[in-house]
């Protein structure tokens, strides 16, 4: 009897502790191209990590610790959607596009500690439209406000919050000073934290947004800061820097290549454009006689010299994000590359040893599109950007310390398909550009029929790297994010 009852005893211990074991809201940082705004309240990444029948509400949060009396409002997504468990930490800004990394990081900063790192200005960091760092609560029917998330979380659900008067505002205040006669406070009937240094966050990062996680985790040691983490969840984070980096460019030719040469071996191919709402079909044989496509077969200097131009025209005068980014200035891909000063830097700094670490990594693509990039910029096992090697972390100082499990996922694609203004807007794409691009005729046509041809010819060959974007949109637009949200992990 006595046995029973001491078994009693224990389950009973056990499961006290367990309940009281703090739960922390979930952040998700966006990476290139990617600056959430597909995350609306029907996304199952958001669902899972926010909604009371998702995943996390089922199997993490608990009835104490769930962060559902108030919504939290710092965020930087631009959806238009507060949620009550889940931040989204888009540092981008308004449309998808790529910052510096560096930027990235400051403006994640500026998000959770509601001021900039040392010597940056704090507006100038978060002048980007979908940011919004600050708000207050309501105590007492005082208006209490707060900057950055931390503050924020405090605010709701610290046990016994201290605030003063400042500039007409009553203002939480973290560390407050014995004799500040200025001081006041009110107490949450049921927080959850004793002390602002309990707060800890979840991270879900996405490719680059896992660097500039580590890039805050930096700048928060620099400054000795605490260090609000609890667990990683990493997304296709090229942890070494992405060596896809050190053959886009020429990667571009060799896939102009390979395309043309399967183009030029289809007799009987051809290709569907619209315009004006009507489907135009050509093929592959009257493109030929009415284009200089053949100029760029072969292993003759002229052929490689052409697929060389098209390569760097490409490169560097195609936008890539829907507005006026091209890849060959891009800032983000310029800091990724593994020889460069910013991943050189991460490469010196420790993670702290008591963060877990989810590491999710690619070894497919899902589309036949990002297969053929991946091929042609030399990745070895790869989702069509990163390759799986640099996803590891045994380039951190203290690896064999850290808590890491990886997962390997057997076919995912990067990211989600982004608004690529060239592929989505073919037709006036070829319009803007037709002073170049007719060229490729060899006859003169009249614009409307040259543009056509052009972009027939373009699309044919999209076709052969791989491309079908109506059918890459229906069936294979599947990436590493849309994997996870199907099989997300348990926090431990």
């Amino acid at each position: 009897m006595l046995k029973k009852i001491m078994i009693i005893f224990i389950v009973i211990q056990i499961f006290n502790i367990f309940c009281d074991e703090k739960k922390y809201p979930i952040i998700y940082i966006p990476g290139m191209f990617d600056n959430g705004n597909d995350l609306t309240k029907d996304n199952l990444l958001v669902k899972d990590c926010n909604d009371k029948d998702g995943f996390y509400y089922q199997n993490y949060f608990n009835e104490t610790y769930n962060y559902e009396k108030e919504e939290l409002l710092c965020s930087s997504n631009i959806v238009g959607g507060k949620y009550q468990r889940f931040i989204v930490a888009n540092s981008i800004g308004n449309y998808r596009t790529n910052i510096a990394l560096d930027l990235m990081a400051q403006r994640l900063f500026c998000l959770l500690e509601g001021k900039a790192p040392k010597n940056k200005n704090y507006t100038i960091l978060t002048n980007h439209k979908g940011n919004d760092y600050s708000g207050f609560c309501k105590r007492d029917g005082k208006e209490i406000y707060f900057q950055g998330l931390i503050e924020e979380v405090f605010a709701k659900y610290g046990k016994k919050v201290y605030y003063k008067n400042g500039q007409g505002k009553k203002r939480v205040v973290l560390e407050p000073k014995e004799n500040d006669t200025n001081i006041s406070f009110y107490e949450n009937k049921d927080g959850y934290f004793l002390d602002y240094k309990e707060i800890k966050f979840n991270f879900i990062t996405h490719s680059s947004g896992g660097l500039a996680l580590r890039e805050y985790i930096r700048l928060l040691k620099k400054e000795g800061k605490n260090i609000p983490i609890n667990l990683i969840v990493n997304l296709s984070v090229p942890q070494q820097g992405a060596r896809l980096t050190l053959n886009l460019k020429r990667g571009f030719s060799r896939l102009i290549e390979e395309a043309i040469k399967s183009f030029a071996k289809k007799e009987d191919g051809f290709v569907n454009i619209e315009k004006d709402g009507q489907v135009i079909q050509y093929s592959y044989k009257d493109l030929m006689k009415k284009t200089r496509v053949e100029m760029m077969f072969g292993d003759n200097i002229s052929a490689k010299i052409i697929r060389e131009i098209l390569g760097g025209y490409i490169y560097y005068f195609i936008p890539f994000d829907g507005r006026e980014r091209v890849l060959g200035t891009d800032p983000a891909l310029y800091d990724l590359n593994p020889t460069h000063n910013f991943i050189k830097k991460l490469n010196k700094e420790e993670i702290p040893e008591d963060i877990k670490i989810y590491n999710f990594r690619v070894k497919h693509p899902y589309a036949k599109m990002f297969a053929s990039i991946g091929k042609y910029v030399e990745l070895d096992l790869n989702d069509g950007a990163v390759d799986y090697r640099d996803t590891s972390l045994e380039n951190i100082p203290n690896f064999s310390k850290l808590k890491i499990k990886n997962i390997d996922v057997e076919q995912a694609n990067h990211i989600p398909m982004p608004y690529i203004k060239p592929l989505f807007e073919l037709r006036e794409t070829v319009e803007k550009f037709y002073p170049v691009l007719s060229l490729l005729l060899k006859e003169k046509e009249s614009k409307e029929d040259g543009v056509s041809i052009v972009q027939a010819l373009i699309s044919s060959i999209t076709l052969e790297f791989g491309l079908d974007l109506k059918k890459f949109m229906k069936e294979e637009n599947y990436s590493v994010i849309d994997y996870f949200a199907e099989h997300p992990v348990n926090f431990e």
